[in-house]
């Protein structure tokens, strides 16, 4: 499905509404349709919001239920069991379609939404979002069991946009939906400054789990910093000024709030001594860009910012495309302890021949760029090695393929 999206652009002192079409990749309205509940989660200013109130558009009796809202949160704060109450009444001939956005916010609803799935069955289906999985991971809190599907939901791929027509803008600014369709590269720089803000006044705060916000303010900043490289907690503690286990537990709320998606480290090897040490992405090159104060920096190829923010680029592309394809590999690095590093190892099971990953920025690196191939085949011959980079073609040296990222991303899972 296409969606319309408005936004409004600046001129000469005018603001003018403009629209633009974009169609998001998922099976989330299919399995709708089939009366089946959804729960989505992925990161605020992703567009979850706008993506389902497009959808509800196609059902005929719909509700929704926004816990952003001060009035309705109270309503529910102390009295889940009210929202039993606002749904029945609803309850007619037609399937009620039911929209319940930011749960995170009153995880103890799950309770109240898993009685009505079962009470109902296919005459109310639910669809629920939320910026955050810390509240809805606890013991204690419902998760439904397996009755409502989970989708995860990112900002824009290069399945859904013309990321080769916006590749610097994509690289400086990101894929948030409201960056992507904005011209104004001022209004780009203060909503991501903005968002950054916001991010930490609302999402932090709101769930009372840091109570040094000057703390962690400073741990994401060297976090955004770190990003991609093997995390050392002492380090990034002397650094910050906080204790380690404070730091370890910084990440995990990153981690729950999707900035991050961490990467283990590969330690399958008998012949070789591996680094354990995992590596965290953010999931948005703009985000680092306004959480490094690089926003205004000037993007030039051949730097090593650059080469950094299109590793960055292409492996959110790749979680993306393994993701929402539900292909299930699991991705780690590698890092032996004499420094020989390979981006991204992918592998569906542990007998299974891994695929061997290097992201380079330039448009024609060769073998003796990837020569860390060698370590990994040493276990494996048969790895499938790519090496993901800006070559407007294909081509192949000594069984390495070197892709163009677009296309090269879909490869990698054949």
């Amino acid at each position: 499905m296409y969606f319309d999206f408005v936004y409004y652009v600046r001129f000469n002192a005018n603001i003018y509404k403009k629209r633009a079409m974009v169609q998001r990749i998922n099976t989330i309205e299919e399995v709708l349709k089939k009366k089946k509940s959804v729960l989505v989660l992925g990161p605020r200013g992703s567009g979850k919001t706008y993506f389902v109130n497009h959808l509800l558009k196609s059902f005929i009796h719909t509700l929704k239920i926004d816990l952003l809202d001060g009035a309705l949160y109270r309503r529910y704060l102390n009295k889940p069991e009210q929202l039993s109450k606002d749904i029945e009444y609803q309850l007619n001939n037609d399937v009620l379609y039911v929209f319940i956005d930011e749960v995170q916010t009153l995880p103890q609803l799950l309770n109240e939404v898993h009685r009505l799935i079962e009470l109902y069955k296919e005459r109310c289906v639910y669809i629920l979002t939320g910026s955050s999985a810390r509240k809805l991971k606890r013991n204690d809190t419902n998760l439904l069991a397996g009755r409502a599907l989970f989708f995860p939901f990112y900002p824009f791929n290069s399945n859904e946009i013309d990321t080769e027509k916006h590749f610097s803008k994509i690289l400086q600014f990101g894929t948030l939906p409201e960056v992507f369709l904005e011209n104004d590269i001022d209004l780009i720089k203060k909503y991501l400054l903005t968002y950054c803000y916001v991010y930490l006044k609302e999402e932090i705060l709101q769930e009372s789990v840091v109570r040094n916000i000057e703390g962690f303010s400073r741990f994401l900043e060297f976090a955004a910093i770190e990003n991609g490289m093997p995390v050392n907690f002492s380090k990034i503690a002397k650094q910050v000024g906080l204790s380690t286990n404070t730091v370890k537990g910084h990440y995990q709320i990153i981690e729950d709030s999707f900035l991050v998606t961490r990467i283990p480290a590969w330690t399958f090897s008998i012949k070789k001594q591996l680094q354990q040490s995992a590596k965290y992405y953010f999931f948005d090159n703009g985000v680092i860009n306004a959480l490094t104060g690089e926003l205004s920096t000037e993007l030039r190829e051949s730097t090593f910012r650059y080469g950094r923010l299109f590793e960055n680029f292409v492996i959110n592309e790749i979680i993306r495309y393994n993701t929402i394809n539900e292909l299930n590999y699991r991705l780690y690095h590698y890092r032996t302890n004499h420094g020989v590093e390979i981006d991204l190892i992918l592998q569906k099971n542990i007998i299974s021949d891994p695929v061997a990953v290097e992201v380079k920025s330039g448009s024609n690196p060769g073998i003796l760029d990837v020569k860390q191939f060698s370590s990994l085949r040493d276990d494996y011959p048969n790895a499938k090695c790519v090496v993901i980079c800006t070559t407007p073609f294909p081509y192949e040296e000594n069984g390495i393929l070197f892709l163009p990222y677009k296309d090269g991303i879909k490869e990698i899972f054949k």
